[in-house]
């Protein structure tokens, strides 16, 4: 009997990053073994933590005060604007000294993207902290990470949520988490956010076209709440909580669902007669969006 190996990739979100925190203290919870972590930008920063043995407590209190853009971060380059000193700071006082991605507690890796060939980059060994910086680099803001002959910057640009890192260290159940699960977009007021949309949008059609791989995808819609901003911070982790208690409710629902969405698939291969459209409806679980209401108090 093949052995069950979990895979958990989580996206790209900046603040909004915080709902991966609730999505993984659930699977505590329920006692579901999680047997290697995957992560983009703000998911490269939750998931590296996470796999290195990091309490959640310590997660939340850390992130919570870490401000993506201070003054005293601005180190203006050719490539960018910023770098990101304060998680820098953070990632050097919770992570091991040189930690290495290799020797993280739960296998990982992390995704980025190379600026001069267009290509998504699989990160599974070297230094963690230059691997999540070059993750979360937004182009043209942070500056990116030069690394050999490359120049590496987001991952969300190739690989908003990465799957491939999973398959990579040989999951068969893969689990995506989306916080971009939006279908529509705020009006654009100006020129930045005529800009903004249209990045997402790109990225977004990617994503929803890689997420058709996952066994299991929690999208959801968080586009209320800012990227930049930690003041929703514990709303968000009470977000990313319900989602997957909604998708994922036990580690037993998990298994029955994976074996049942197989079966289904294979009875769809080998049948030559349509599925009518009502009975297939019940089974498309994966990608309905989440039933919870946008605004939720902790």
């Amino acid at each position: 009997m093949l052995k069950r190996k979990i895979g958990v990739a989580l996206g790209g979100g900046g603040a909004r990053g915080a709902a991966h925190i609730g999505i993984l203290e659930h699977f505590e919870e329920i006692g579901l073994k999680i047997h290697c972590l995957s992560g983009t930008s703000a998911g490269a920063i939750i998931a590296s933590l996470y796999a290195f043995g990091v309490d959640f407590e310590t997660i939340k209190n850390e992130l919570k005060k870490v401000n993506p853009t201070p003054f005293t971060s601005i180190k203006i380059g050719k490539l960018g604007l910023f770098e990101n000193s304060e998680m820098i700071s953070m990632l050097k006082r919770l992570l091991p000294p040189d930690a290495k991605i290799e020797d993280a507690l739960i296998p990982l890796t992390i995704k980025a993207t190379d600026l001069i060939t267009g290509e998504g980059v699989l990160l599974s060994h070297g230094d963690v902290i230059e691997a999540v910086m070059a993750s979360s680099c937004v182009p043209g803001f942070y500056l990116p990470i030069q690394k050999e002959n490359m120049i590496l910057a987001d991952g969300g640009l190739t690989e908003n949520v990465p799957l491939s890192g999973l398959k990579f260290h040989g999951a068969n159940l893969l689990i995506g988490v989306n916080l971009s699960g939006n279908t529509t977009y705020t009006k654009p007021e100006g020129i930045l956010d005529v800009v903004s949309n249209a990045m997402d949008i790109a990225i977004d059609v990617r994503t929803k076209r890689q997420l058709k791989e996952a066994d299991f995808a929690i999208s959801m819609d968080l586009t209320e709440y800012s990227r930049t901003s930690s003041k929703d911070f514990d709303v968000l982790v009470t977000r990313g909580r319900l989602a997957v208690q909604t998708k994922i409710p036990t580690t037993a629902s998990l298994y029955f669902w994976n074996r049942f969405i197989k079966t289904w698939k294979l009875i769809k291969e080998i049948t030559p007669v349509k599925v009518p459209e009502k009975i297939q409806s019940l089974f498309r679980h994966r990608d309905d969006k989440e039933k919870i209401p946008k605004s939720i108090t902790p």
